[in-house]
């Protein structure tokens, strides 16, 4: 009986606003302008309806705020940045933004950011970004 109750709390690690302590069962990425990182670590953390993806590379880190409750999940705002000296933000009136999830609760994000590349001081402009992360 205490492995039954051990399994169904563990189940519900991350999903009730506390953020998840156990290791993932697969690495995630960063991906920006074909600029790639692994992530050292992925917090997903859940308050209501909101989820908030925190994901860290060797440099680079991405914050994701993804709205539950629908059909599909939808993702409000993105922001990447130190990415191999790339930053980008998307949001609903600034880039492009996607979202799927697995029956393993890995998450994927995909669109276009509007961010500086590092080649440009004050610029910026459009770039392709994916980011994968387990939860």
């Amino acid at each position: 009986m205490l492995t039954v109750a051990a399994a169904a709390l563990t189940a519900g690690c991350g999903l009730t606003g506390t953020a998840s302590t156990e290791p993932p069962a697969q690495s995630g990425f960063l991906r920006i302008d074909g600029r790639q990182e692994s992530t050292r670590s992925v917090q997903c953390t859940q308050t209501q309806w909101l989820m908030t993806i925190d994901a860290t590379g060797n440099e680079g880190q991405a914050r994701a705020f993804v709205e539950l409750g629908g059909l599909q999940p939808r993702v409000t705002s993105v922001s990447m940045q130190g990415i191999e000296g790339h930053h980008g933000v998307a949001d609903r009136d600034t880039g492009d933004i996607e979202v799927t999830v697995n029956d393993h609760n890995v998450y994927t994000i995909t669109g276009t950011v509007v961010g500086n590349d590092g080649t440009t001081p004050g610029g910026s402009r459009s770039m392709p970004f994916e980011i994968k992360a387990p939860c």
